[in-house]
């Protein structure tokens, strides 16, 4: 056959093709099942760290087991969606992982809120593609400490409930400081926190005692 031909051309681009996208398949399926359990460890661990749950070996397994020995699992619904609930059964803290859009892509999370809903306890990044350097430093510990019993001004607009940002001699009860150049996220996550907030505590209130399999 003529090399030169557009059927050769054809072929070998169709062969080559169907060889290479028999080797991704074969990478992608063969390494799923590590992929799902990373994925399930980083979700563990920042539940656990949100939690301050005391964890002696960083295995996957002493996670899971510190989550289900520590914390209950119920569920509620929101417009339909359901909310997985978490419940420290000593503390009566309850957390939710929270998620909405950033600056450039999807801010997922954990949050956890005192038993009355009336201040947050601890927050902790599932997932962020923030800017290296700026946004991303939302994940610093700096940053998440001073979400440690931040009051929530649930008196105030949907928008106003926590702020981050703003002058640094306003010293209100629900205000942080924002990451010094990364505007766009610190108001990114300001609004997903407070769309957040307002969602869950409605969807809370209306399952006082949410229906759900304890885990």
């Amino acid at each position: 056959m003529n090399k030169n031909s557009p059927t050769y051309i054809f072929l070998f681009i169709t062969v080559l093709s169907a060889v290479f996208g028999a080797g991704v398949a074969v990478v992608h399926f063969s390494t799923q099942k590590i992929l799902d359990r990373n994925e399930q460890l980083h979700r563990n661990r920042a539940i656990a760290r949100a939690f301050a749950l005391q964890v002696a070996e960083k295995t996957p397994e002493a996670y899971e087991q510190a989550i289900k020995r520590r914390l209950t699992t119920t569920t509620i619904e929101s417009e339909g969606e359901k909310i997985t609930v978490f419940r420290h059964e000593k503390t009566g803290r309850i957390g939710f992982v929270f998620s909405g859009m950033g600056f450039w892509d999807v801010i997922r999370g954990v949050i956890v809120l005192s038993p009355g809903l009336k201040q947050i306890s601890n927050i902790q990044f599932l997932e962020q593609k923030e800017t290296p350097g700026l946004g991303a430093r939302i994940e610093e510990e700096w940053f998440t400490e001073q979400f440690h019993d931040l009051n929530i001004a649930w008196q105030e607009p949907v928008d106003q409930r926590i702020i981050i940002g703003g002058s640094s001699g306003n010293e209100l009860p629900n205000r942080v400081d924002a990451v010094t150049g990364a505007t766009q996220t610190s108001m990114a996550l300001m609004r997903i926190l407070n769309e957040e907030l307002a969602a869950f505590k409605q969807a809370y209130r209306k399952n006082e005692k949410p229906q759900g399999k304890s885990s």
